[in-house]
């Protein structure tokens, strides 16, 4: 599924659930929980795996960057995303939340009805996973 099949799906449901929209809710948060729920029913539909846009498209667009730069920023990259493709999913899920969407520890919470507490704990041990996978690649 392209990114483009998960906007017009996005769609489709905001369209289809408009008249179920509580205009007492914020409109974005509405409509960035119907774009979670696509995303994530894509995940687990799909044996495809996670891959960080942002980060493949900072390497791309890494001007002025030296050819062995370039390939030093894309070995780091795969091998974060290698990590993050092994957490849990509930790590996933907190950890692409918080680094890609720039969402607080508050809203990732309220979007995955989990506790404030839970999901620093997923967070800590997301990270503290990936931290001990890049230090035993790089040592």
């Amino acid at each position: 599924m392209t990114a483009e099949d998960l906007f017009q799906e996005t769609l489709i449901r905001v369209w289809n659930g408009f008249k179920t929209y509580n205009e007492q809710n914020k409109f974005s948060s509405w409509l960035f929980s119907i774009a979670h729920n696509v995303a994530i029913d894509m995940l687990r539909s799909s044996s495809l795996k996670v891959v960080s846009q942002p980060l493949e498209t900072a390497i791309r667009d890494s001007n002025g960057d030296d050819p062995h730069n370039a390939f030093i920023k894309k070995e780091t990259t795969d091998l974060v995303m290698s990590a993050v493709n092994e957490l849990s999913e509930k790590q996933k899920e907190v950890f692409l939340l918080r680094q890609h969407s720039g969402m607080t520890f508050k809203e990732i919470a309220r979007e995955t009805n989990q506790p404030l507490n839970t999901v620093l704990g997923h967070m800590h041990y997301a990270v503290t996973k990936i931290r001990k996978k890049m230090s035993k690649e790089y040592e």
